[in-house]
């Protein structure tokens, strides 16, 4: 089954720069989206280096398990923010949040793995499913992040897919400010995917946009 995928990311109102990252390798099916820690230092190259350093391990893995793969692309980009931070005093403490999915050659099953609040939906029939579960504790505080002391516990996870599904990654830009119901709405509209990623960012800046917002979503088309 084909796919189709539209983007976007925003910095915001509030924010000065944006601090999200996003990656699309069509050709294996790939997809990312990462969300440098706002407050910390340099959390866009945080975000940029984990999106490149988990791509690079997917490109290179010999696993033939896709789940295993993304969890230790994950471990890799954990480790490649590590690495950076400790070449620059002026990153120290920097990281970032990530969310990573792959399809099959044949589109029919997709494969989720994530680290922090950045989340995975799939809409089925105008019914709206979170794949994905927020590594946080109360008050919002993040569990774990690449690149911050320790090491990270991926989360995978895999589902079967049909004509017709929507698959939308996120960061908590959109989440935070963007309910589900809206979410819903959006990404069941029926004029297009770059018109549902413009409504959600829409909906996320009268909400108030107080963080970078950046989407990928994709369709398995029948």
């Amino acid at each position: 089954m084909p796919v189709k995928v539209a983007t976007r990311t925003e910095v915001g109102l509030v924010r000065e720069r944006n601090e999200d990252d996003l990656l699309v390798d069509e050709d294996r099916r790939f997809f990312l989206v990462a969300d440098g820690l706002g407050g910390h230092r340099a959390g866009d190259v945080a975000s940029r280096t984990a999106a490149r350093a988990a791509h690079s391990a997917v490109v290179t893995s010999s696993d033939h398990e896709p789940g295993r793969a993304l969890g230790d692309a994950l471990h890799a980009a954990h480790d490649a923010v590590l690495e950076a931070a400790a070449t620059d005093p002026g990153r120290s403490g920097m990281g970032t949040t990530a969310v990573l999915a792959q399809l099959s050659a044949d589109d029919r099953q997709l494969w989720v793995a994530h680290v922090g609040d950045s989340r995975a939906y799939l809409l089925r029939a105008g019914r709206l499913h979170r794949l994905t579960a927020d590594h946080r504790i109360g008050g919002g505080r993040l569990t774990q992040a690449l690149g911050t002391p320790g090491d990270v516990s991926p989360e995978t996870a895999q589902f079967d897919l049909a004509a017709g599904d929507r698959i939308l990654l996120c960061t908590d830009g959109l989440t935070d400010m963007v309910d589900d119901g809206a979410i819903t709405a959006q990404l069941a509209s029926d004029e297009g995917l770059e018109r549902s990623c413009d409504g959600l960012v829409d909906d996320a800046m009268a909400h108030g946009g107080i963080d970078n917002v950046t989407l990928v979503l994709i369709e398995i088309d029948g």
